[in-house]
């Protein structure tokens, strides 16, 4: 019988000449588990995302546009302009439309987009306004590319784009935040566009249900030195 190999019974104490192998195959699983995490970690591609508040409150100065989305436009961008939360600007700015703007709050910057959330109303300056360039003739597009809200997507929340992120930035448009228009293409930073109705009028709620999907989209494109605004036709969902 001494000679017979440990055998463990449930309802047993385990046997002493089983616990040491037991222990290393649990150390063994143990680490194994890390390592398998840590290399799938390694192989998730780096999700893009943009910076948010890093120079702590600025203020911005430019010419005041109330449509499609309350915004200001420098000599070479364009600073859109949102709210607290998943609200846009504040309204009430029409009178302010084409007019030197001072806008205070916070910036969330991705690539050559620039996003404000404001923590006071915008008020008119005395100054002399940028000169801005006026804008190529409307040419015809049509582009495939995704629907985003601005704020999320420059770096309020990351992913803030694509199918995880449909609900939240449905919310966001519909709570008045601008939408962008974002087309990839062969270099490392997509382009996008300010999205409008043909009229050139806010477009966000309209495209509220088309937010993280696969889109095809016709109309016009004005565009100026860091202005780009589609003005849409026709909207497709690509499958």
């Amino acid at each position: 019988m001494a000679d017979e190999p440990p055998f463990y019974v449930g309802y047993l104490p385990l046997p002493r000449q089983l616990r040491g192998f037991l222990i290393g195959l649990a150390g063994f699983l143990l680490v194994a588990d890390i390592a398998i995490a840590w290399a799938a970690l390694q192989a998730q591609p780096a999700h893009p995302s943009g910076a948010w508040g890093q120079e702590g409150e600025v203020a911005y100065r430019g010419v005041f546009q109330i449509r499609p989305y309350p915004l200001l436009r420098q000599a070479d961008r364009t600073i859109l302009l949102v709210g607290v939360d998943k609200h846009g600007a504040p309204p009430g700015l029409d009178a302010l439309d084409g007019m030197l703007v001072e806008a205070k709050g916070y910036p969330i910057v991705r690539g050559d987009l620039t996003v404000l959330q404001l923590d006071s109303v915008p008020a008119h300056v005395d100054g002399a306004a940028p000169v801005l360039a006026q804008p190529d003739p409307p040419r015809e597009a049509r582009l495939a590319g995704e629907l985003v809200d601005t704020k999320c997507y420059a770096g309020a929340m990351n992913p803030g784009e694509g199918k995880v992120h449909k609900d939240c930035g449905a919310l966001c448009l519909l709570g008045g935040i601008p939408p962008l228009f974002v087309v990839r293409g062969a270099g490392p930073d997509p382009a996008w566009y300010i999205v409008a109705d043909p009229q050139g009028g806010p477009f966000g709620k309209d495209s509220a249900s088309s937010i993280g999907d696969s889109l095809e989209l016709s109309g016009r494109i004005v565009e100026a030195p860091g202005y780009r605004l589609f003005e849409i036709e026709t909207l497709e969902a690509l499958r």
